[in-house]
């Protein structure tokens, strides 16, 4: 009985954990989804954006919903429910291994994948400089931030030493031809590499920290399924409960 007790206890501590882990990840994928869309409506940006939101609001509800159960089929002594339960958590693991293993085999992908979302957001223009202000703004912010000048490429805009994007494409180095970050622009400048291959390094590096992320919770599901199959056959077997 206490060893029982003990693996309730520590069932129940998961599924608490969990369940406030979803609320997190939905709060946050509701904040993404209505802020973010709030602050770059007009822009020209691809659905396939959102898509990361969507995802993160699926796994926050879903964790939330079968914590749920666990928890109460833990502190209930509720077979059904704990079943259920690890069932559920069954599948979802396996779902989780399957977009792993395609993470790592389409990781080559995500360049081409940000670049043709990128020419599409030009294909109505034909320089960055023709955009409105407010997504032009978006860019610099961008640019400056990952030290970039233009989307696929650097003559996205019709001048990258305008003055409009000057500031953050202009790179000034002593001997910028051993500089692999830099382009020559004419005789006596250099700008920054296109964005997509900085983009593409910023959403790739935080890939493997949803990875790892990924890692822990499934290391987390494997203990709680087996936590919850150990008391659903304690209790058959003391009680003689028929499933």
């Amino acid at each position: 009985m206490a060893k029982d007790q003990m693996i309730r206890t520590v069932l129940i501590v998961l599924n608490v954990i969990f369940w406030l882990i979803g609320a997190l990840f939905l709060c946050a994928g509701l904040t993404f989804r209505f802020e973010y869309y709030r602050m770059i409506r007009g822009y020209p940006i691809s659905e396939e954006m959102y898509i990361p939101v969507f995802c993160l609001m699926a796994l926050g509800a879903y964790l939330m919903i079968i914590t749920f159960c666990g928890c109460c089929g833990a502190a209930s002594s509720n077979p059904c429910m704990l079943t259920t339960f690890a069932v559920v958590n069954g599948l979802m693991l396996l779902v989780q291994i399957v977009v792993g293993i395609l993470m790592l085999v389409y990781a080559g992908q995500m360049k081409i994948w940000i670049g043709d979302i990128f020419e599409r957001q030009l294909r109505q223009r034909t320089s960055l400089e023709r955009f409105d202000e407010r997504y032009k703004s978006f860019l610099i912010f961008w640019q400056e931030h990952l030290t970039c000048c233009g989307l696929n490429s650097k003559d996205d805009w019709r001048d990258p030493l305008g003055s409009e994007s000057r500031a953050t494409c202009l790179c000034i180095l002593e001997e910028p031809e051993r500089d692999r970050e830099c382009l020559p622009q004419d005789n006596q400048n250099y700008v920054y590499k296109p964005c997509v291959d900085e983009f593409s390094a910023f959403v790739g590096k935080y890939m493997y920290v949803i990875g790892g992320i990924l890692m822990v919770i499934c290391i987390l599901q494997v203990l709680a399924i087996i936590g919850a199959c150990t008391l659903v056959r304690r209790w058959r077997d003391e009680e003689g409960y028929v499933m």
